[in-house]
């Protein structure tokens, strides 16, 4: 009776899901997403992504499986499916010969991650080429005291991703249930409720002089708004779910806490220290950090489990973040990261989930934003170019074809802009959530 009261106005699982997707841009701007979309397409089929990441989700070539596999769904086109297995037959193929990391964006849970959403393989573990992925993960999460990252880049939240997307699979539940226990173990407890350190030496290095103890990140990519997203997965799949559950609404009363009163720039600090002070506050709108990936992904999380309040308070928050956050000229590239394709999809999808004007109307500017000022014709990939921090902390621009902050991501949010197959390659971003039924208290 406890935990339930922690949900007390839970709705049945028909009410959580998406209504029909539907493009978003008609008419003049319909025609000229396309074709944008089209030599862009053209470009990233001939692309050959370089060492050491040409295999992985975020920067190489699982990454453009994932498009092409949601080009061949949307225009039944055996061409691009072709192209599809081909990136990630070469992609497959690092699995086998490469030593990669644990990491879902860059290591060999990602490029597993898009051999589950592109091939889509048999449940029988016979027949499974992922069966031995999900038992070397799973005896991986078994470390303990868990000493490596907890986000959705690098750390547990990615691997609670890819455990998701491989439900109801017995090896992903092991999995899936070993990231919550660890969430659990490295949980902290304070009076507001509970939140997750990020340790002295995962702090960003330019940041480690003024977080010399470590500190709190707010954001999706590296911080707590993942890890609370993909609790609500776990709640959502009844895998853990008595532990997700304490676990997630223990981190939200601690991360609704840290919302900014009257905020003069953003509702949530992109970092809070020791005591809960803020120490950075977003400079730009973007999908990984700053109220609008945050509000989001609290949005997804309480329609995913079905709490009517929780989703309210996240619906005034998404709200908040599409009229503030207008100023397009701080927004410098296009990718889905932290660029314009990333808001314009984020949008895009809160259009789709709500029908509300504020979010269509968020996001067709976006998506004008990207096509008019980012894309520069005969520069880039396929006219777009990437501003990159490099490891000495300069910034340069370089033609990226990846999925995370290049071009393919670039096309993923045009793609799901003009037609009406729904994105569900953004549930690696943690922008929606699959909602499988329930099959575990």
């Amino acid at each position: 009776m406890k935990l339930q009261r922690l949900f007390p106005e839970s709705r049945d699982e028909d009410m959580r899901r998406t209504p029909p997707w539907k493009p978003l841009l008609q008419g003049v701007e319909h025609a000229e997403a396309l074709a944008v979309l089209g030599p862009l397409v053209e470009a990233l089929a001939h692309a050959r992504p370089t060492p050491p990441f040409a295999a992985s989700l975020a920067r190489g070539d699982a990454g453009r499986a994932v498009l092409f596999d949601a080009l061949a769904q949307a225009h039944d086109d055996a061409r691009h499916r072709s192209t599809a297995e081909a990136l990630l037959e070469r992609a497959t193929d690092a699995l086998a010969s490469e030593t990669l990391d644990p990491d879902l964006y860059d290591g060999f849970p990602g490029i597993a991650w898009a051999v589950q959403h592109v091939q889509r393989p048999s449940e029988s573990p016979d027949a499974d080429p992922l069966t031995d992925i999900d038992d070397a993960l799973g005896d991986f999460l078994q470390t303990r005291p868990w000493p490596h990252r907890y986000d959705l880049v690098s750390g547990l939240v990615g691997m609670g991703v890819y455990a998701l997307e491989r439900l109801p699979r017995a090896g992903a539940r092991h999995c899936l249930e070993a990231v919550v226990a660890r969430l659990g173990e490295l949980a902290e407890r304070t009076p507001l409720g509970l939140r997750w350190k990020t340790a002295p030496e995962h702090v960003e290095p330019r940041l480690r002089e003024a977080q010399p103890q470590g500190g709190f990140n707010l954001g999706m990519a590296h911080g707590i708004a993942g890890v609370l997203t993909v609790l609500g997965g776990a709640v959502a799949s009844g895998v853990a779910a008595a532990s997700a559950r304490e676990l997630l609404h223990g981190g939200w009363t601690w991360f609704m806490a840290q919302r900014a009163q009257a905020p003069e720039s953003a509702r949530f600090p992109t970092r809070v220290g020791l005591q809960d002070e803020p120490l950075t506050w977003p400079r730009r709108p973007a999908w990984c950090y700053g109220d609008p990936g945050v509000a989001l992904g609290l949005h997804t999380l309480a329609r995913a489990v079905g709490h009517a309040e929780w989703e309210a308070q996240a619906l005034e928050l998404c709200r908040e973040s599409a009229q503030r956050w207008t100023d397009v000229a701080s927004v410098q590239d296009g990718g889905l990261c932290h660029g314009a394709a990333g808001l314009a999809h984020l949008y895009n999808r809160l259009f789709q989930t709500t029908g509300e004007t504020v979010f269509e109307t968020a996001a067709r500017r976006w998506f004008a934003q990207l096509l008019t000022v980012h894309r520069q014709p005969g520069l880039g990939v396929g006219g777009f170019r990437t501003l990159e921090r490099f490891d000495d902390d300069t910034e340069g621009w370089t033609d990226n074809t990846g999925l995370l902050a290049g071009a393919t991501g670039i096309a993923l949010a045009l793609l799901a802009a003009t037609s009406p197959a729904e994105p569900t390659w953004d549930r690696m971003l943690l922008m929606s959530l699959r909602h499988p039924t329930p099959d575990a208290p």
